[in-house]
């Protein structure tokens, strides 16, 4: 299963560390060479969802300089803007910052309506929860409660002795003692 795009590709030959065959190693991101256990059609999905959230946090990002700057030019010609914030780096600020929070509130909001589409895709190939772990034995668990327990113990004593100590031993200097 070969990429189209295989002119992005880089072929370096390398030699694995038990001295097996040469493996190409590919300069490309993972979303050219995606997971064997992904269809044609979850890749297509996944790709409609990437470009459906670049393209609302551009159409974002193009609403937020518009608002911020019209909203700036007529807030200074109604009289609501304080002449403190009359300067053009405020209405840089307004411009980019209204494009900034614009993009990234489209963009969001986008992924989170789009990402319904990929739900089912997250979980393929994944291994079920418990298959990762192994199940803790009785001493293992004992083990694990001892050192937990000794850790909190010597806790309680660092702060008991803390708190019975002086400033010298605390802080590393003893406070100047006061005048007169």
């Amino acid at each position: 299963d070969k990429c189209s795009n295989t002119y992005l590709s880089l072929s370096l030959p390398t030699h694995s560390s038990q001295g097996g065959p040469k493996r190409s190693i590919h300069a490309m991101g993972s979303e050219f060479n995606p997971p064997p256990t992904l269809s044609k059609d979850d890749v297509r999905r996944v790709a409609d969802v990437r470009r459906d959230v670049w393209t609302a946090g551009i159409k974002g990002a193009v609403a937020g300089v518009f608002v911020g700057s019209t909203g700036w030019l007529a807030a200074r010609s109604t009289g609501t803007l304080p002449k403190a914030f009359r300067t053009p780096n405020h209405f840089s600020l307004a411009t980019m910052g209204c494009g900034a929070l614009l993009s990234f509130l489209a963009a969001l909001a986008q992924g989170k309506n789009s990402v319904q589409r990929i739900g089912d895709v997250f979980g393929r190939g994944a291994k079920p929860p418990d298959s990762e772990r192994a199940p803790v034995s009785a001493m293992q668990f004992a083990a694990t409660q001892n050192r937990t327990e000794d850790l909190a113990a010597r806790h309680r004593g660092r702060a008991a002795a803390l708190a019975r100590s002086s400033d010298e031993d605390r802080y590393g200097f003893a406070p100047k003692p006061p005048d007169g």
